[in-house]
């Protein structure tokens, strides 16, 4: 299993949209992260900061599949207008993992 930590930020003034749209998140986008193989998955917001943290067996082969589905497409068009990101298909810095302990 691979623990996933990622790093991110929406634009200024965009902090409540992004959320608006996290509690109305589409069911079947969550079902694609879920037929990922994607666990325990969070995002947390500081300002416009945004980590996400997230459990899955293969982050490539789980990005690829989620990146290469329609609902995952419509959902990366709807909130690039609000991110500050460095890649709009994919726009999370993933992060090392330093330490871990269960």
């Amino acid at each position: 299993m691979q623990r996933v930590g990622r790093w991110t930020r929406v634009k200024p003034g965009c902090e409540e949209e992004y959320r608006r749209w996290h509690r109305e998140v589409w069911p079947e986008l969550t079902d694609l992260v879920r037929k990922a193989g994607v666990r325990n998955y969070t995002i947390f917001m500081h300002g416009q900061d945004l980590f996400s943290y997230l459990e899955v067996d293969d982050w490539d082969e789980a990005s690829r599949f989620i990146t290469s589905q329609d609902v995952s497409k419509r959902w990366q068009k709807l909130l690039e207008p609000l991110m500050d990101a460095h890649d709009a298909n994919m726009p999370w810095l993933q992060l090392e993992e330093v330490f871990h302990r269960d």
